[in-house]
């Protein structure tokens, strides 16, 4: 599976836990908003950086340029000589409905499996784990009809 550049920006930003509108405005020095719909732009593909955007980019996200590469970048996975297996996780609507916000995550995940990049892997469990632990304390908060004195 070979990732977009857009996806690859997409990633990084999000494994270094930053919006969209930070990431705009330390890479082009503009305000928060602008930043933002620079980003937003490029990320969804209807905007191409440029190459000083790049160059921008690759600065913040603290990552060498070619990353940013889709020719390379998170794309180019070494020959390890072991025989890769694609592990998609599929999950049905209704459980994502569950987890707002959920299904991003699940999508960078089988991309960064599919990768075989391990530090990605561990930083979306991570944040998916973190999606859990938050509806569950919801979720306990909240009285059941068992707790309300019905037997």
């Amino acid at each position: 599976m070979k990732l977009t550049q857009p996806e690859i920006i997409q990633i990084l930003r999000r494994r270094k836990d930053m919006n969209q509108g930070t990431l705009g405005q330390r890479a082009f020095e503009t305000s928060f908003e602008s930043g933002r719909t620079k980003i937003k732009n490029i990320e969804l593909g209807r905007q191409r950086p440029t190459p000083s955007d790049l160059k921008n980019l690759a600065v913040v996200l603290e990552v060498p340029i070619e990353a940013l590469n889709p020719l390379y970048g998170m794309n180019h996975t070494p020959d390890t000589g072991q025989e890769s297996r694609p592990g998609l996780i599929c999950l049905k609507p209704e459980t994502t409905a569950l987890f707002p916000g959920l299904a991003p995550y699940f999508e960078m995940l089988n991309k960064a499996v599919t990768l075989d990049d391990e530090e990605l892997i561990q930083h979306l469990s991570d944040k998916i784990a973190q999606l859990f632990r938050q509806r569950h304390q919801s979720a306990v908060a909240k009285p059941s009809l068992l707790a309300s004195g019905k037997k």
